[in-house]
């Protein structure tokens, strides 16, 4: 497995990667910490954002399961958002964001060649000429590897395989479903037989049942689409290799369900996006009006600005809204399968930041 950065919609991100030291220098944690809170001040609001803990802790937890300089050896650039339509780069964006990816390779020289990786949300009738104008300039650029494009709208995904023939298709974590409610992970959660059952039972027996339910419940959060010979077919179809997923912890069989050769998973890593709508209701911190509208005419881009921290008492993960988008932590890596790591076409995208 190697390391791939997805760098959101921030060109900023690609600056300091082409200036900064941290592939070819840096080796302690407290550097590499240093290293965002000196360069990502617009993420501190009136306190600390969690994500400054959440990714300290992640950087030193893939260096304990990976291997210590995974960090020199940076596989891959993704860049893009893949939630809301108006975070979307335009083609002016994207063009510089070619150059930046070829100046990053000049200045850290790849041990493998890297490939450019346009992430795209799904999108509605104002966003699809847009989209198809940046699709229609990667389609016909010159470069080494396929530029690989993750879709998460079934229109983008048959447009590019009817039109776009140059262009890669990996399938995003919108569109490969996969179960991810908070409450699987407190653990005996209110699993309440059926009244039928537990009737004439003892307190034993009805404990019995509820832990016999419960490991079925984990044996479902345990599986992913990938895994259905359906899906597998339905990919096939559309030429596609590689699937996103989110990390969750408490999943040990889903890598080991999961783990094939004919498809390859790309892993998000260290936060699980838990849901998304159209209904941004982040613009209302500031205008109260613009709670829970959808995005269809203007967008202030209030998420520039702020990130909402929800406290959950009984839960170990943070949560945060970014824009329209719910986001968890997911730290240990310890429930990765070994075999899962070993294999070299599966990948580890590390998000530094839940970014706009």
């Amino acid at each position: 497995m190697d390391l791939y950065i997805h760098i959101w919609t921030n060109l900023e991100y690609f600056e300091l990667l082409n200036k900064s030291k941290l592939l070819s220098q840096w080796k302690k944690d407290r550097d590499i910490s240093s290293f965002f809170m000196w360069n990502f001040p617009w993420e501190l609001a009136e306190n600390i954002s969690p994500q400054y803990e959440v990714n300290f802790m992640s950087i030193r937890e893939i260096k304990k399961k990976l291997w210590n300089n995974i960090f020199d050896k940076i596989s891959w650039i993704y860049y893009g958002s893949d939630n809301c339509e108006y975070l979307c780069t335009t083609k002016s964006e994207l063009e510089k964001a070619i150059e930046y990816f070829r100046e990053f390779n000049k200045n850290f020289p790849p041990h493998i060649v890297r490939t450019f990786t346009l992430v795209t949300p799904y999108v509605w009738d104002k966003m699809l000429s847009r989209l198809e104008e940046w699709l229609e300039f990667l389609n016909n650029l010159k470069i080494k590897n396929p530029i690989e494009i993750v879709v998460n709208d079934f229109w983008v995904l048959n447009l590019i395989n009817k039109k776009y023939k140059n262009l890669s298709i990996c399938i995003g974590r919108l569109l490969h479903k996969q179960l991810k409610t908070p409450l699987i992970d407190t653990f005996w959660y209110e699993a309440h037989p059926a009244w039928e059952l537990i009737k004439n039972k003892s307190e034993q027996e009805k404990l019995n049942l509820r832990a016999e339910i419960v490991k079925w419940q984990m044996k479902f959060y345990n599986s992913a689409e990938v895994g259905l010979d359906l899906y597998k077919w339905f990919l096939d179809k559309f030429w596609v290799k590689n699937v996103a997923i989110d990390y969750m912890q408490n999943r040990e069989e889903l890598f080991k369900n999961i783990s094939n050769k004919q498809f390859w998973i790309d892993l998000y890593y260290p936060w699980a996006l838990i849901f998304t709508w159209r209904l941004c209701d982040t613009s209302a911190i500031e205008n109260e009006l613009r709670g829970y509208y959808a995005t269809d005419d203007i967008c202030p881009r209030t998420c520039n600005r702020y990130d909402i921290t929800y406290k959950v008492k009984t839960v170990w993960y943070k949560m945060i809204q970014r824009w329209n988008a719910w986001y968890r932590s997911e730290l240990n890596l310890d429930f990765l399968d070994e075999s899962f790591i070993e294999n070299k076409k599966n990948r580890l995208i590390f998000s530094p930041f839940i970014s706009v």
